[in-house]
């Protein structure tokens, strides 16, 4: 006999998986239509809304612009502020100075007329400094030669100066040639109200100043010679020679 095996009869549930495919997209039609129906009943248009938010952009475009223009105009000004006032700060600082320049100009003024009204000469020496120069027996001076005269347009005349001192137990006296770099024992000089000299003396060996002796002889008719002496000023290398001198007489 022949056996037959049972068949297996499966039903094809396709047709039934596209109804609810179908079904859903129905579903999801209408709800679009709802939706779209609620922004229209509601007044929303996608067109117009794009539109203001492309305005909105530009909007905030321009204002943050504005704003960095804002912080680089604010930065620039603040600047500005801290150069002014620096400059006003070096403004009256020049104008405190030129106060006290007038201030002393005036007290000039005054004494120099006071020199002139008592008769004391129309030449004379101002602010005479004497500094050591860094080794022994060198030292460099400075000061100012005055002339008060007014109908004197052009000073002219002779520069001379002279160290009174010891060497040992001698007194001697050196002119400008024997302590002076540029050996020259007088200096010619043109200037009209003042002149300003400077220059660097070298002492001999052992020799011990003790005043200074500064002469100006002028070729003008109207102006007398002028002769001051000075005492040399303490200075400590001065005072280191003196020292070494009198140490040496004792031994």
């Amino acid at each position: 006999m022949r056996v037959r095996s049972p068949r297996i009869v499966q039903h094809d549930d396709h047709r039934r998986r596209w109804w609810l495919f179908a079904a859903l997209l129905l579903l999801l039609a209408a709800m679009w239509q709802v939706f779209e129906f609620g922004k229209r009943r509601g007044g929303y248009d996608a067109s117009k809304v794009l539109a203001e938010r492309m305005q909105l952009a530009q909007k905030m475009a321009g204002l943050e612009k504005k704003l960095d223009e804002a912080r680089a105009e604010t930065a620039r000004y603040r600047r500005q502020a801290q150069i002014e006032r620096q400059a006003s700060r070096q403004l009256q600082e020049e104008l405190m100075r030129q106060q006290e320049r007038v201030s002393s100009l005036q007290a000039e003024v005054q004494m120099l007329k006071g020199l002139v009204s008592s008769g004391a000469g129309t030449l004379y020496v101002r602010d005479l400094k004497v500094e050591p120069a860094g080794e022994a027996a060198r030292y460099r001076y400075r000061f100012t030669l005055v002339q008060v005269k007014e109908d004197v347009e052009l000073t002219r005349g002779k520069l001379l100066m002279k160290l009174s001192g010891t060497l040992g137990k001698r007194r001697q006296k050196l002119d400008r040639s024997q302590f002076s770099p540029d050996g020259e024992k007088a200096v010619k000089l043109e200037f009209h109200n003042y002149q300003d000299v400077e220059g660097e003396i070298r002492l001999p060996e052992g020799f011990v100043p003790q005043e200074l002796r500064i002469e100006f002889l002028p070729r003008n008719k109207q102006l007398k010679k002028l002769q001051v002496v000075f005492p040399w000023p303490k200075t400590e290398q001065g005072e280191k020679r003196r020292g070494t001198k009198a140490d040496a007489t004792k031994q």
